[in-house]
Order: C-alpha cells, then sequence, then structure tokens
C-alpha cells in the first residue's frame, strides 16, 4: 500500500520543509535528503488501460493535431494551431503531451475556470497512472474567514502569517497530500478534502503536484512574477515545462490587462482623505500631487512620462514632507495603505494609487501613458506582451497554443515573441453543408454612412432574417451605443420574435438567466455586442442558436492608447503589420468569436449572416481563415427560407 512520505513535512511541527535549505520555515529545525516519493498506484480514473487517448474514436483532424502537437513536444519545439471547435482539442494535446514527455512537468493553462472543468474530466478520463491537479488562485481555495478580505490584505495575511500561524499548516498535511496524490480532482473537490484534513487547499495542491503529471491553472502561473515562486514549490525548473495555452488567443490582451494601471483626480482625493488621519506627510505629498495633477489641460492623448515625473517632483518639494524622492515614499505608502485596507476593506484608494506608481515606474517604449480630459485621469500599462512572454517561450521544453480562433498564427508569434514555431491550421469535424454563411451588399456600420436609414436597413435585415428562421437568433453589434440605435429601429416594425437586449452592466447572474430564457423557448432574438460575454464567453449547446448575425465590423476607435498600438509596432515590424495588428485583426478575431457561437456540435445547424459590406472587399476577406467561405446574398430572407427548408 502506497504510503506518502513523511519528510516533506517537519517531524516537529508539520509545516513545510523548504527542499533547497532542508530547514523548516516554521521553526527552523534541519533536516537530512529529501528522497523522491514512489509514485501513487491506487486507481481513480475512469479511463482504458494500455491507451491514454480518453475516446474511442478519434476525430476527422484531431489525428493531425495529435501528431503534430506529439512531434512538437519531443523536438522540443512550440506549435502554434488554429483548430476549430469540436476537434477535441483538450483531448488531443494532453495525449500527445503524456506520450512524449520524459519527466517534464505539463501544465495546462486556461483563462476561465470553466476550461479548468474539461481539462479534469478529461484527464479523468484517461487511465489510472495519469494524475493532474486542479488549482486556482490561493484566495478563491482558502476556506479562512480572510479569504473575503481584499486581495492586497489577504497576500499580506498569507504571506507574513502563512506557516508561521496559520492553523492551516500543521502535521495533518502529510494525510492530505498522500490523499491528494492519489485522485484527480476538480478544484472544488481538492478544496472539500483539504477542509476534511483542516489544511491550506492550495499549499496542499502545489505540494500534491509534484508528484502529478499536469498542472491545470491559470495564464498568471506562468506569464506574471508568481512563476518561479510557484516553480519553486513545485521543485521543477521552467526548462522541464511543456506549455499548453488553452484559448491562446486571449493571452495577449491578459498579459497587458495585468500590466495596467489607471489613476484620476477621485482617487488621489480619496488616498489623501484616507491617509490624513494615519499619515500625515503622506497626505501632504499627495494632496500636492493631486493639485499638480488637476493642472494637467488638453485633449485625450498620450502623456510623456517626464510630465507626471515632474509633477511628482514638484509634490515632493511643495508636500513640506521628509521625502526626497518617490522610492522614499513608496514603502511607507505600501505599509499605510495595508494597514488602512486592513481596518476597513473598502478603502482601497491609498493601495490602488501604490499600484499605479508602481507601474508607472516602468521604462521603455512598450510602456503606454495615456490621459484623459473628461474625467482627469492617466492610464499606464503594456503595449508588448512579449516583454513578458518572449523568455518564457524561448527557456521551456515546448509548448502548443491552441484556439479556434488563432488566427494568423504569425501575427500570435510576433505578439508573443516565439521564434520559429511551427503554424498550423486543422478542419472542421463538423459537416460542411451544416453551415452557410453569406454576406450583404447594401449594409455597413461604416462611420460616415451611419445615420437612421442605414439603421433602419439593419433592421429591416435582421428582421428579414429572424422571420423566417425557425429557432433562436443573435444579432451581435461593434458597439452599445450602435446596438440602441438598431434597437429604437427594430421596435417599429413587425418581429415573429421576442427581444432580447443585452445590458453592459449585467452580472453573471444576469447571463445565465439569459441563457436558460433562451433554451426554454425558441421564438427569441438576442442582441449584444462584438467582444461582450455573449459573444465570447458563452457556449451555447444544443443548437440553441440557428443563426448568428454580424452587424458590423468592430474596429477598435482611434483612441490614443490604440494609436500607440499602432506607432509601437509600426516601429518593431512595420506599418503593415502595425496596422493590420492593432485594428485590423483583433476585429475579425472578434469576428470569429461571435460567428462560432452557432455551431457546437456534429448536428447543429446555424446560418450566419455577415453583415457589412466591407466583408466583401478582397483586403478584409483575406484576413480570415480559408475554411471562412461566403458568398454575397441577394435576398436575406430567401436564404433563410432556403436554408432551414
Amino acid at each position: 500500500m502506497y504510503t506518502h512520505r513523511m519528510d516533506l513535512f517537519c517531524k516537529k511541527c508539520g509545516a513545510l520543509i523548504s527542499p533547497k535549505t532542508r530547514k523548516c520555515q516554521r521553526c527552523n529545525e534541519s533536516h537530512g535528503s529529501i528522497g523522491k516519493p514512489e509514485r501513487p498506484t491506487v486507481p481513480n480514473n475512469k479511463g482504458r488501460e494500455g491507451t491514454i487517448f480518453p475516446f474511442e474514436r478519434v476525430r476527422k483532424g484531431q489525428k493531425q493535431f495529435m501528431e503534430d502537437a506529439e512531434r512538437t513536444f519531443r523536438d522540443r519545439g512550440v506549435l502554434i494551431a488554429h483548430a476549430p471547435t469540436g476537434i477535441g482539442k483538450t483531448a488531443a494535446v494532453l495525449t500527445s503531451a503524456l506520450k512524449a514527455r520524459n519527466k517534464q512537468k505539463i501544465f495546462f493553462l486556461t483563462s476561465k475556470q470553466s476550461q479548468h472543468h474539461i481539462a479534469i474530466e478529461t484527464i479523468k478520463n484517461m487511465p489510472s497512472h495519469v494524475r493532474g491537479i486542479d488549482v486556482i488562485s490561493k484566495q478563491h481555495m482558502c476556506p479562512r474567514e480572510e479569504s473575503s478580505l481584499p486581495y492586497p490584505v489577504f497576500e499580506k495575511f498569507c504571506n507574513e502569517t502563512g506557516q508561521r500561524q496559520c492553523n492551516l499548516f500543521n502535521k495533518e498535511m502529510n494525510k492530505a497530500v498522500d490523499s491528494i496524490e492519489k485522485y484527480t480532482l476538480h478544484e472544488n473537490e481538492l478544496v472539500e478534502m483539504c477542509k476534511r484534513y483542516r489544511v491550506c487547499p492550495h499549499k496542499t495542491a502545489l505540494v500534491a503536484g509534484r508528484n502529478a503529471d499536469v498542472i491545470v491553472c491559470d495564464y498568471n502561473y506562468m506569464f506574471s512574477d508568481m512563476r518561479e515562486r510557484i516553480l519553486d514549490i513545485l521543485e521543477v525548473e521552467l526548462e522541464n515545462c511543456m506549455l499548453i495555452v488553452d484559448e491562446a488567443h486571449n493571452l495577449p490582451d491578459r498579459v497587458r490587462s495585468h500590466m495596467e494601471e489607471y489613476m484620476d483626480i477621485e482617487l488621489l482625493r480619496d488616498s489623501f482623505r484616507l491617509l490624513e488621519p494615519a499619515n500625515p506627510d503622506l497626505a501632504a505629498f499627495v494632496k500636492r500631487l493631486a493639485l499638480e495633477f488637476n493642472d494637467i489641460k488638453g485633449k485625450d492623448r498620450i502623456i510623456h512620462k517626464d510630465i507626471i515625473d515632474d509633477k511628482i517632483e514638484i509634490a515632493l518639494r511643495g508636500g513640506f514632507g521628509r521625502y526626497e524622492s518617490l522610492e522614499d515614499v513608496m514603502p511607507e505608502l505600501e505599509n499605510a495603505a495595508r494597514d488602512i485596507l486592513e481596518k476597513d476593506p473598502a478603502a482601497s484608494g491609498p493601495i490602488r494609487l501604490y499600484s499605479f506608481l508602481t507601474t508607472w515606474s516602468m521604462e521603455g517604449q512598450e510602456v503606454f501613458r495615456v490621459f484623459n480630459h473628461r474625467d482627469v485621469s492617466i492610464r499606464v500599462g503594456l503595449l508588448d506582451p512579449s516583454v513578458l512572454t518572449a523568455e518564457v517561450f524561448r527557456s521551456i521544453h515546448s509548448g502548443v497554443l491552441m484556439s479556434g480562433t488563432l488566427y494568423p498564427g504569425e501575427m500570435y508569434a510576433d505578439l508573443l515573441g516565439i521564434s520559429e514555431p511551427k503554424i498550423r491550421s486543422y478542419e472542421s469535424p463538423f459537416p460542411e453543408e451544416n453551415r452557410k454563411i453569406v454576406s450583404v451588399n447594401h449594409l455597413t456600420t461604416s462611420y460616415n454612412q451611419r445615420g437612421i436609414p442605414m439603421y433602419q436597413a439593419y433592421a429591416n435585415s435582421i428582421a428579414d432574417v429572424a422571420n423566417n428562421v425557425p429557432g433562436n437568433v443573435a444579432v451581435f453589434f461593434p458597439s452599445y451605443s450602435l446596438m440602441n440605435s438598431v434597437v429604437d429601429r427594430l421596435e417599429m416594425i413587425h418581429l415573429d420574435k421576442e427581444l432580447m437586449v443585452e445590458d453592459r452592466r449585467y452580472s453573471k447572474r444576469d447571463r445565465e438567466g439569459l441563457i436558460r430564457s433562451l433554451h426554454r423557448s425558441g421564438r427569441n432574438l438576442l442582441l449584444g455586442v462584438q467582444g461582450g460575454s455573449l459573444s465570447e464567453g458563452v457556449d451555447y449547446k444544443n443548437n440553441v442558436l440557428c443563426s448568428v448575425m454580424i452587424a458590423g465590423i468592430p474596429f477598435p476607435p482611434p483612441t490614443p492608447d490604440v494609436k500607440a498600438l499602432e506607432e509601437y509596432y509600426t516601429k518593431k515590424f512595420d506599418r503593415k503589420r502595425g496596422y493590420e495588428y492593432s485594428r485590423v485583426f483583433p476585429a475579425m478575431n472578434r469576428v470569429l468569436q461571435a460567428a462560432g457561437r452557432c455551431i457546437r456540435s456534429r448536428s447543429d445547424r446555424a446560418l450566419i449572416v455577415l453583415m457589412d459590406k466591407r466583408f466583401n472587399q478582397p483586403h478584409y476577406k483575406n484576413m480570415l481563415p480559408d475554411e471562412f467561405e461566403f458568398h454575397p446574398a441577394e435576398n436575406l430572407e430567401e436564404e433563410s427560407k432556403k436554408f432551414f427548408r
């Protein structure tokens, strides 16, 4: 019978032993060498022994993807895979990685917890010797009351208290790790097991992950400053990691958003109010900074770092405090901000100001700084995600990036700093006759042609399709304002379906209720926005949508940060790629995401309508994948009737 090694944890107090120092992190007790454990042999997965692939049949397109992925893993390369919905990407890539690995650790990286579930279920259907660990943020896994605190307060509590005081670090962790290593568990199942042992779920999961084949986790476990700490706990080097990046089209924006911070005049005033009773010197500095900041005039624009640096310098001199530089301010501001948060979890102003000033200090052309005159605000962030991702992809053993909209692959290689990747596209396993894509020649959302006549033309065409399609229909617009302008016209014409209009204030519960309504009735016309949660984050199963209309191309508005991104990529690559990477391909990716909502299985049938004449222009048509074939329709009413006849 398998028994867990006891020398992972201190025999004196039960805390985790550092594998580097061989000392207890709580009581400083010294320990000898720590050996590798035997692998657990208790069966738990439901898969067929003798084969890793969890299903009886390989789908169309899946076999080629599996072969390419396995070859990539063996050759220590990186594959960028544009693989459509239904190909079975998760089962294929996990099978390939497990067959190719030789003591490497497999990381299955996702951006959403729903994708965690699919990966863990796939592993559960594999043979009994395959083990996976599902891990999310330590705050969301923590069973203590402190998990409800704001993240900076929780982080301070966890780091400072940690193994010294937290009662979830105890000798029972030995038994918990022993149990968890025997099973592949969903995160909620793992947390419940750890509650029974009264141990920390996050640390237990990571320690158990040392002996697992696959770690299912979020992007930031590899693409943020927490990477080194996670790899240290797992006792694995980056060069021994095999990465699988699921829904990889999200990765560039996810990295950018992770580094973005925001400051406005209200934040400074709120920070002053909270700091004044706690630290008058800090409060004086912030008050003077608010005065200087409020003097910035002019239109929305890129703002140079020197301008705000000068404001900070004046605030340091004029605050009559004891600070000579921002470096003197930052440690004290951080401590004061965390103390304030501990007393009042809603008092987040100072910690947000600290985060902004930390990010503001970043140097380099890849950093953008934008001033907005309406609310007197500044955003600072990263233009180039490869600053964080290139090193990872250079250092890892191998990797596969996959998505149904990872097109064009060359762009993602450029954006993420991946040298000499393999770039492949795969066939859809769904019958071609089940999907029809048509375009129009009389509609456009181009700014210079917007107005009541065009909104009415959109409303008429939407009605022509909706009234002749037997089930639910969805229309996705480039913006809420454009959608609302067309809704006004739709309410004046005859519709056989009930209007359901997305609200930008929708909560997760609101969206789930809307989806349930679609499943209860097939007589709905859903209107939403491209790039929103209804056009990208929802899996419309069981053919709940019989038609999707794309009402315009969602080009990003010409904001200062979009202009900065275009200028940056023009300098880094060339003018053509600067324009396409910042404006055109992001818009086309949203189109593909929205269009892909309706065909989710082999039995689904749907009509997709591209409602903008610009789709027919060769320049834009060539920016869509080859398999996304369409032709102009002369009569949408007849096309709808004919397809569903």
